[in-house]
């Protein structure tokens, strides 16, 4: 019984992992999709700044869901 309930909250916290980087990810893609629009450099500045920070945030996502994983299917990704 023990190891079901085991398996399950893993199965769980595995998808909301996955959820928060799949989320971080979509925000990322329309942000560096939105910048060139951006005619403000003030604005600019604040978006490239805001980038990075998801940027960092993307990578942490991503090493929480890889801790998640079994020990035997590791996942590689690009560059965020």
């Amino acid at each position: 019984m023990k190891t079901i309930l085991k398996t399950a909250l893993t199965a769980i916290r595995r998808s909301a992992a996955h959820y928060r980087m799949r989320s971080i990810e979509i925000n990322l893609a329309g942000a560096v999709e939105t910048l060139p629009h951006v005619k403000d450099p003030l604005t600019r500045e604040r978006m490239r700044l805001a980038i990075k920070e998801m940027s960092r945030s993307l990578c942490k996502a991503r090493a929480e869901y890889i801790a998640l994983l079994p020990a035997g299917s590791r996942m590689t990704f690009d560059i965020a």
